[in-house]
């Protein structure tokens, strides 16, 4: 496919200028432009896409706002990075919702097989669902994270849209999904029916107060994410007043910027998308700044990445915890060069897991948790869904 047949080019935006453009991550980008060809990828490359779709949503003034968070994004300071930045431009405007979504498919298919890393500027958050779809055709066992002050479960009997996607997401199989984190919610925003139903198939849910406190524990979600799906609503009212559903608590900025940082460094995440940006409630644009910033910390951790994986990498240590659980030991590697920690589990599912083994992300504390002759409640959320 020609991906110019899916995108026009986004070059009349205006610079707003943090550093001089000498010194501006301007300098990295390639952008796609109208009466060239589209530039050429290569393995390892970021590319930027803007999906202005919101029609099925009242957010309708998501959809001006790929180019505004550009705007603020290329005039940002720039760092030493190896691969190019190529800007798609935007997707075209389509007849109805469903062919932006295939069309977001085709793309996200297209540019995965070329193994790049995306950032997708939306455009509302029901988008997610073709983003994973697309994931799915090279990926088994997908991660999800949503940083999100809501469940978008919506009403069960209600249409796909904005805050009705999540249900679609409930219904795939393990061997396409294998974890849902929802990072960020706030608990009177949310129906306590729909987070059981999250967590009942061993899902993960952090609470605002946890994440707050609990940075390092919320961490090895987004290392096991493929895709990171972030909705500006999880920011609160004062720093990010461009929502349609405001709340006075929520991430502060520099919150969410970790999070993005978290995603960045995260070796197995693919696709980073910011939703929900309502540029008619951003009259100061200071939503769009912040977007651009999250973006900007994902890129910047990005360049950072250091390719770990502990199957059979002399650069961890193993650590063998005996367990009072009959014929299961619980294992821990230790990454020397990041210190990072991930913990093995042991599954009969060998149509998923040919070795007969998950190795998941994990904190220090677990490790400790399980020094301790406790079980980790992520070893045992994995275990139940594994065996």
């Amino acid at each position: 496919m020609n991906p110019a047949d899916y995108l026009d080019p986004s070059d009349s935006i205006s610079f707003h200028g943090g550093v001089p453009k000498e010194s501006s991550i301007l300098t990295n980008i390639t952008s796609f432009k109208y009466k060239k060809a589209f530039p050429e990828v290569k393995q390892g490359d970021i590319v930027v896409l803007g999906i202005p779709e919101s029609r099925n949503s009242s957010n309708i003034g998501s959809s001006k706002s790929p180019d505004l968070i550009r705007s603020y994004l290329y005039g940002l300071s720039n760092f030493p990075l190896k691969v190019k930045i190529i800007d798609g431009g935007n997707l075209k405007p389509t007849k109805n919702p469903s062919d932006s979504y295939s069309a977001i498919k085709d793309l996200v298919d297209f540019f995965l097989g070329k193994k790049t890393t995306l950032i997708l500027l939306g455009g509302t958050q029901e988008i997610s669902l073709a983003i994973y779809q697309a994931i799915c055709i090279h990926r088994k066992s997908i991660g999800v994270s949503f940083i999100d002050s809501r469940l978008d479960l919506g009403e069960p009997d209600g249409g796909f849209c904005a805050t009705n996607y999540i249900q679609k997401f409930l219904e795939e199989p393990i061997k396409n999904l294998f974890n849902i984190s929802l990072v960020g919610y706030q608990n009177y925003l949310v129906d306590p029916k729909q987070i059981d139903s999250l967590t009942k198939k061993n899902h993960e849910a952090f609470r605002l107060g946890f994440v707050r406190g609990n940075f390092r524990e919320v961490e090895p979600s987004f290392r096991d994410s493929d895709f990171v799906s972030l909705d500006l609503g999880a920011i609160r009212h004062s720093d990010c007043s461009g929502n349609i559903n405001p709340s006075p608590n929520g991430l502060y900025a520099e919150e969410a910027c970790q999070l993005s940082r978290f995603s960045g460094l995260s070796d197995r995440t693919c696709c980073f998308g910011i939703f929900e940006l309502n540029s008619e409630s951003d009259p100061s644009l200071q939503s769009a700044h912040l977007s651009a910033q999250l973006i900007w910390h994902f890129i910047e951790a990005f360049s950072q990445r250091k390719g770990e994986a502990p199957y059979n990498n002399i650069d961890f240590k193993k650590f063998i915890v005996k367990s009072n659980t009959p014929g299961i030991d619980m294992i821990f590697y230790k990454s020397m060069i990041s210190d990072n920690w991930w913990m093995e589990i042991p599954t009969n599912n060998y149509e998923l897991f040919p070795d007969g083994r998950v190795i998941i992300a994990c904190s220090y504390n677990d490790y400790v948790l399980a020094s301790k002759q406790e079980l980790p409640e992520r070893w045992i959320r994995v275990y139940n869904k594994v065996v």
